[in-house]
């Protein structure tokens, strides 16, 4: 009997999140949605590629309700359990055979309760008339069927329906938007690799501001923002050109069609990295942020972790280079701005990024213990190293995935095992160490 498709791909921190058995290639989500009621009657297909003779294999879906399942165009009975949506086709999957998996549901998406987020509810939410979704790490599953793991990267086609006067955005670009009926929908394309915790859906009373390509063949910047926004909100975005000039200095071309940021019209509390739409809060629209949530499109979005353990090399990497900009920005003392921030280290004891427990995912341990690991290389290295570590560790694994692992080694290449000795010491040292 063909074996069936594992519940999870066992990460260390979310052991059930993302399932065995397949390689997504591609998702085409369809979404009808009553901004009002906060429901929606949905589609969604996934082409992918057998990894396993398949009997079964796993969808990753929180609440909603599945009202068929179809593998290639026949019906496929199909199963609930908590978040398992387990998918039996009519005939087994051959290892190495694509198939298209079509989901139909409805309902009203439920928020979750993530242990790596304590200090909000993630998944699809519904607030003041808007809806924004917040994915990272599991929260995409509460409005679309997926391999829920940064592993499994895909491309996209996202299509909104609302009510005519309504906007929604989601990931890449705006490929057309059509009004008929009293609705219109949005049909967005991603065609570079994403990971399913970066896809984003919004939908309110947003006004799109279009800047054209940064530069002859370069991407396309756009923001959102709430319709009759104060002129700072567009003021404060204004430096998203300079900020992805200094970044592609350091990282090589931005790696997407599109960039720009969303405002919400209400406090937020944090802002998220969506492939190529950034979430803010009125709040977070400062250059530091902005240049934070752009960096991960390189460094979190086009390199994503393999494993959920592996934060640091999302939020270090990224803090390092906004503490950059904003020293750039304000003219201020690099060099004396990483010395407190190890002073800070130090005086409160900040464990190590590669000891964390899953309530620290978000903790200052792996921003800012994270940043100063990578100032630490720099300084031992100096700039030329540093920056060609960095530029060939982003160049090695765009698109794709990485690890600690993978980075000690280039490190090791190109600046010998004294620097792999330092980096371990800051990563994995439970005491800060005394100097950077």
């Amino acid at each position: 009997m063909p074996p069936t498709g594992a519940e999870g791909l066992g990460d260390g921190f979310y052991p059930f999140l993302g399932n065995g058995g397949y390689d997504a290639i591609h998702y085409e989500i369809d979404l009808d949605v009553d901004p009002a009621a906060n429901t929606v009657s949905a589609l969604t297909s996934i082409t992918a590629q057998a990894t396993d003779d398949l009997e079964t294999f796993n969808l990753d879906l929180q609440g909603l309700e599945v009202r068929s399942v179809a593998v290639d165009g026949a019906g496929a009975e199909f199963r609930r359990s908590g978040h398992e949506l387990t998918v039996r086709p009519a005939s087994p999957l051959a290892a190495g055979s694509q198939f298209e998996v079509s989901v139909s549901y409805s309902g009203s998406p439920e928020t979750l309760d993530d242990p790596g987020v304590p200090f909000s509810e993630m998944g699809w939410l519904h607030r003041d008339g808007v809806i924004y979704t917040l994915g990272e790490p599991s929260g995409s599953m509460t409005w679309f069927p997926s391999n829920n793991h940064p592993t499994d990267k895909a491309t996209y086609e996202i299509g909104i329906t609302v009510p005519e006067g309504v906007t929604a955005a989601s990931n890449g670009l705006l490929t057309s938007e059509t009004t008929a009926g009293g609705k219109t929908t949005f049909e967005w394309r991603m065609d570079d690799p994403m990971a399913t915790y970066l896809a984003a859906v919004y939908i309110g009373d947003f006004e799109r501001i279009d800047h054209g390509p940064l530069y002859d063949g370069g991407p396309i910047i756009r923001d959102y923002v709430p319709r009759g926004a104060s002129p700072d909100v567009a003021q404060a975005l204004s430096v998203t050109p300079d900020v992805i000039a200094f970044l592609e200095e350091r990282l090589g071309p931005y790696p997407f069609d599109a960039y720009g940021t969303i405002v919400m019209p209400f406090p937020l509390g944090l802002a998220l990295e969506n492939q190529t739409l950034s979430i803010h809060g009125p709040a977070t629209i400062g250059p530091g942020i902005i240049a934070h949530e752009a960096a991960h499109q390189w460094l979190g979005n086009s390199v994503s972790p393999d494993d959920w353990t592996e934060i640091w090399m999302n939020e270090g990497f990224a803090t390092y280079l906004h503490l950059m900009f904003e020293s750039e920005h304000f003219a201020t003392d690099f060099d004396a701005t990483m010395t407190q921030v190890h002073a800070w280290l130090s005086a409160e004891g900040i464990g190590p990024p590669k000891g964390i427990g899953i309530e620290d995912l978000f903790g200052p341990t792996v921003y800012y213990r994270g940043a100063a690991t990578l100032h630490a290389l720099r300084l031992h290295t100096g700039d030329e190293t540093f920056f060609e570590i960095l530029r060939t560790h982003y160049d090695r694994s765009a698109g794709g995935t990485t690890n600690t692992a993978e980075f000690l080694t280039l490190v090791d290449e190109m600046a010998g095992a004294d620097a792999v000795e330092l980096v371990e010491a800051w990563l994995y040292d439970e005491a800060v160490p005394d100097t950077l």
